[in-house]
């Protein structure tokens, strides 16, 4: 009977697709928080960047929001993030350099890039940001891109604005706008 059952089992392993939980990436920092971007450092596949970010577009008090949460987990730990960054926005987006991948650039609910070193253990403020520049996006950043492979390091950001702008890191952090769309 035993090996009836258990045939039965590998009958119907075989007729369906499942998926198998290894393990859930929770702690209580990010207990209930919403997962809004991932990315995996490509230098160090065990590294993955994941943004937190809750943001409503309606809500026009911040006071209201959860800041967002950068934590840098890897497989060898998924019971805490090896590092946590908090930011004073949601979070809407984050990408690893494929060129200096210690450096990863974030995108938020206010307009806001800011790029981290994750070397630099001592201090989690960005070592750029565009939170003071002028005309910088005026709106949620919904994608960051890097460049590509044969370019200068910069980053491509598209925002709810409708600007498409291309951020070098030559000095400090500089834009020029690729594309505006116009809104009707």
């Amino acid at each position: 009977k035993e090996e009836e059952e258990k045939k039965d089992d590998e009958e119907v392993k075989e007729d369906k697709i499942s998926i198998e939980h290894l393990f859930t990436f929770d702690c209580p920092e990010t207990e209930g928080r919403m997962v809004s971007s991932i990315d995996i450092n490509i230098q160090n596949p065990d590294l993955i960047a994941v943004g937190y970010g809750e943001y409503d577009i309606n809500c026009t008090d911040d006071k209201l929001l959860k800041p967002g949460l950068l934590c840098f987990w890897t497989l060898k730990n998924p019971k805490f993030p090896e590092r946590i960054i908090r930011t004073d926005h949601s979070i809407t987006c984050c990408q690893f350099s494929k060129k200096q991948p210690h450096l990863v650039a974030v995108g938020d609910s206010h307009g806001n890039i800011s790029i981290f070193n994750v070397r630099d253990t001592e201090n989690n403020l960005p070592f750029v940001s565009s939170k003071d520049i002028a005309n910088k996006h005026t709106d949620i950043i919904w994608e960051i891109m890097g460049p590509e492979e044969n370019k200068a390091e910069a980053l491509i950001s598209i925002s709810g604005d409708g600007r498409i702008v291309e951020w070098s890191m030559k000095k400090g952090l500089e834009y020029s706008d690729l594309k505006q769309l116009k809104r009707e």
